[in-house]
C-alpha cells in the first residue's frame, strides 16, 4: 500500500476554477462560472462562486464545496473554436 505524505495537500478543486469555466455544481447542473466572493487565501475559509445555469440560464451564488468538477476550462473552449473555423 502507498502511504500518502499528510503535509503534501492536493490543491482543493476550488483554488483551481477560473471566471468563464464550465463546472459541474451538485449532482447534475452544469454552470458557468461569472465571478467570485470571498477569500481564497485560506483554503477552510468559505467561498462563492456566481454562476449561471447553462440550461435555464438562472444565474445563482453556490458555495465552492458544491463545485464537483471542472468540466471544460475557458482556454479549451477557445481552442475549440478555432479549430472550427
Amino acid at each position: 500500500m502507498d502511504q500518502k505524505n499528510p503535509e503534501i495537500n492536493e490543491e482543493p478543486l476550488f483554488l483551481k476554477v477560473k471566471s468563464r469555466d464550465t463546472v459541474l455544481v451538485g449532482e447534475n447542473e452544469i454552470c458557468k462560472v461569472l465571478s467570485f466572493t470571498g477569500g481564497f487565501r485560506d483554503p477552510e475559509a468559505p467561498s462563492l462562486f456566481q454562476v449561471a445555469n447553462v440550461d435555464i440560464g438562472e444565474v445563482k451564488h453556490v458555495h465552492a464545496a458544491e463545485v464537483k468538477e471542472i468540466v471544460s476550462t475557458y482556454e479549451e473552449e477557445v481552442q475549440k473554436r478555432q479549430q472550427q473555423q
